[in-house]
C-alpha cells in the first residue's frame, strides 16, 4: 500500500521509499523515512496531490511521488 492509497486521516508506517535523485534527497531531509508515522491529511481537487503530516512537518506530494512511498497500516 502507497502514501496515495491511504483515505483522509488514515496513518501508516513507511516501510521504502523509492524515490531517487534530489526529490528523495529532499524528502529524506523532512523526514520521510523508513519507520516513521504518515498521515494522510488531505487530497487535491482531482486526486492530483496529497497533503501528509510526518512528524511536524506538513508538506504536499506529487501522486507520482505518493505512489512509490510505500506504508504499512
Amino acid at each position: 500500500m502507497s502514501v496515495f492509497d491511504l483515505k483522509n486521516g488514515e496513518s501508516g508506517i513507511v516501510k521504502t521509499v523509492a524515490v531517487d535523485g534530489a526529490a528523495g534527497e529532499r524528502l529524506a531531509s523532512l523526514g520521510v523515512k523508513r519507520g516513521q508515522k504518515v498521515t494522510a491529511v488531505a487530497f487535491s481537487l482531482f486526486r492530483g496531490s496529497v497533503l501528509i503530516t510526518i512528524g511536524y512537518n506538513r508538506l504536499a506530494i506529487r501522486k507520482s511521488v505518493a505512489q512509490r512511498i510505500e506504508v504499512e497500516v
